[in-house]
């Protein structure tokens, strides 16, 4: 007979907090419920914990896999469930033992594909067992049409929702693997597909906040170990996924009001939390997804589109920065030329195969101090030209994007005064061929 619910439960490495987090299931009000124990290669003794618990209580089920993250576990419990409706729990959180019974009473309602519950906030190795200020907590209440506008106010976590299995195996919606953020396209995904929700303001769902769970390790990833892990693109990469899905079902009139907007914040979070180095792949990444979907044609009036989509970065706000940065100093090789990039000044010499001639190191000093002079003297000026009220604003901006800020005059003039570096790493230049352009 078909169970009422499927719980899929991933778990890796979560000993400590596996006993509560499956004693809370094993005690639901409901009854009628099949629980997915998805073990991704846990490595300490949670397989043991899960198999006493397996001989129990035949609801439970184990799936045993290599490690392979937290999306590929929900997506194996996904293929394997039976339930008509489906939720997620991570293994070291908890839920109330009526949540499930009180939450799939929402689905009484007509037109609900999805129940959205509350969450209490449980700090581990702290007096104070739960906090009482809101987290996770939705803005709505009752039975709401989920258009796309209302769906950018929720929150895209798994857990705290219970969703239709018949929705989710007829869109073949999955979570995709070996990325962060893969809750963003499978609930939009969702969502988009889906006709009403039911809001409960009820704390049904219990997340613990460890040192190393993986929503902390994903919060608090540093931009350096983000780089390391090669997440850097993945928001554009999981809003690609999510874009894939619209076009393929036809979904992009449940969007058309909101995904400019949609598209432009997910550009500028992935802008900022890039390192410099990477800005390149960023730009080069959303130039591909715009191009691909031809946002252009379906958005002619966004100047924003337009310039990323022929890599005119500079017409960008703030991205003017990055790209006046590359083209300031830089220096490239080619077959025939050696091009080094001094304020945007090219010097393009022309390699000789028969003698290797040095730049003068003087001579590119005088140009520079020359145009450090000319730039001062612009800084000025605009400077001279803005209301007190803008002129308070521009010198205390403190944007890390803004040009002023990161590269100020002491800062070229420190590159300046270093250039003997830059032209003692440039090999093979023909002084006699210099090209200015």
């Amino acid at each position: 007979m078909q169970p009422k619910l499927t719980i899929i439960v991933p778990v890796y490495n979560t000993e400590k907090y596996l006993k509560k987090c499956l004693d809370s299931l094993v005690n639901q009000t409901l009854r009628d419920i099949e629980i997915l124990c998805i073990n991704d290669g846990s490595k300490d003794n949670s397989h043991i914990i899960l198999n006493e618990y397996a001989d129990k209580d035949p609801r439970i089920k184990i799936f045993n896999k290599a490690n392979g993250g937290l999306s590929s576990a929900r997506n194996m419990g996904i293929d394997n469930a039976k339930g008509q409706f489906v939720t997620f729990l991570d293994s070291d959180d908890y839920v109330e033992n009526n949540a499930y019974e009180l939450a799939l009473s929402r689905f009484a309602n007509d037109g609900v594909d999805l129940v959205h519950f509350s969450t209490n906030l449980v700090m581990e190795d702290s007096d104070c067992e739960r906090y009482n200020e809101d987290y996770f907590q939705h803005k709505f209440c009752g039975i709401v049409k989920l258009t796309s506008y209302v769906t950018q106010f929720l929150d895209v976590c798994a857990w705290n929702k219970i969703y239709k299995l018949s929705i989710i195996k007829s869109y073949h919606i999955r979570f995709p693997v070996g990325k962060l953020y893969e809750d963003n396209p499978f609930f939009w995904s969702y969502a988009l597909v889906s006709d009403f929700a039911y809001f409960m303001p009820e704390k049904l769902h219990n997340y613990l906040s460890r040192k190393n769970s993986i929503m902390n390790l994903t919060l608090k990833l540093s931009k350096s170990k983000v780089n390391e892990l090669n997440h850097e693109l993945d928001r554009l990469l999981c809003f690609e996924e999510l874009l894939t899905f619209i076009f393929k079902w036809n979904l992009f009139y449940k969007v058309a009001l909101t995904l400019e907007k949609h598209f432009e914040r997910v550009f500028w979070d992935e802008i900022a939390h890039s390192s410099h180095k990477n800005i390149g792949k960023v730009l080069e990444k959303t130039t591909n997804i715009i191009n691909k979907f031809s946002f252009t044609s379906l958005f002619p009036r966004n100047r924003f589109f337009k310039a990323l989509s022929r890599k005119k970065y500079y017409k960008i706000k703030y991205i003017e920065y990055i790209t006046k940065k590359q083209s300031l100093f830089g220096l490239y090789h080619s077959s025939s030329y050696t091009t080094l990039c001094l304020l945007g000044i090219k010097i393009r010499k022309k390699k000789s195969k028969n003698k290797i001639e040095e730049v003068s190191s003087k001579e590119i000093n005088d140009e520079l101090n020359n145009l450090y002079s000319e730039l001062s003297k612009l800084h000025q000026m605009v400077v001279s030209s803005f209301s007190k009220q803008k002129k308070e604003t521009f010198l205390s901006n403190k944007n890390k994007l803004t040009f002023f800020n990161q590269m100020n005059l002491n800062e070229f003039k420190y590159y300046f005064e270093n250039l003997s570096i830059a032209v003692n790493l440039t090999d093979n230049f023909d002084k006699s061929n210099a090209v200015f352009s």
